[in-house]
């Protein structure tokens, strides 16, 4: 038999009655995470933030576009709900697309150090440029046979069209 119990004991955001945002600056303590019960088994976690926002540093004038995280989980998963809020926290953050990029993707590396990350910011286009940012954090799977079943398991999911 399967085990599929999970300890959520300590998610406090999931299934709130109140939720509460914060939108002064991003913190990686607000990411929740919870045990992988599937270690050894290697799959693809895709999440996609639609809604993104953040603040030009030198104008302030808002930046939208969306966030498109996949990871590889090792031990831990990141709970989806305090993604959102964490994603959520950059709305008034001044920040270039870049640095907005590579601190999510430093910050969920902090949290539930994944065998392979990838994190994609897709703009909106501002002055008529489209800026596509992308961070890749791989540095955390074993070598040899284990690099190669995630390069392939990747490559899988990008080529079934998850966009």
């Amino acid at each position: 038999m399967t085990e599929s119990s999970s300890d959520t004991s300590k998610l406090t955001l999931l299934g709130a009655s109140k939720t509460e945002y914060h939108f002064e600056a991003p913190n990686a303590g607000m990411l929740e995470v919870f045990d992988n019960k599937r270690l050894g088994s290697h799959y693809v976690v895709g999440l996609d933030c639609t809604e993104f926002t953040s603040l030009c540093p030198m104008t302030g004038q808002p930046d939208f576009g969306r966030i498109e995280i996949t990871y590889v989980p090792n031990r831990l998963c990141v709970e989806s709900k305090s993604l959102k809020l964490y994603l959520f926290s950059y709305r008034n953050h001044g920040a270039f697309h870049e640095d907005c990029v590579n601190i999510i993707a430093d910050d969920l590396v902090s949290k539930i150090s994944p065998l392979y990350l990838r994190v994609f910011g897709d703009f909106n286009v501002r002055g008529g440029i489209a800026i596509r940012p992308m961070a890749i954090r791989s540095g955390l799977a074993k070598a040899g046979t284990e690099v190669s079943i995630i390069e392939r398991l990747m490559s899988e999911y990008d080529r079934i069209g998850t966009r």
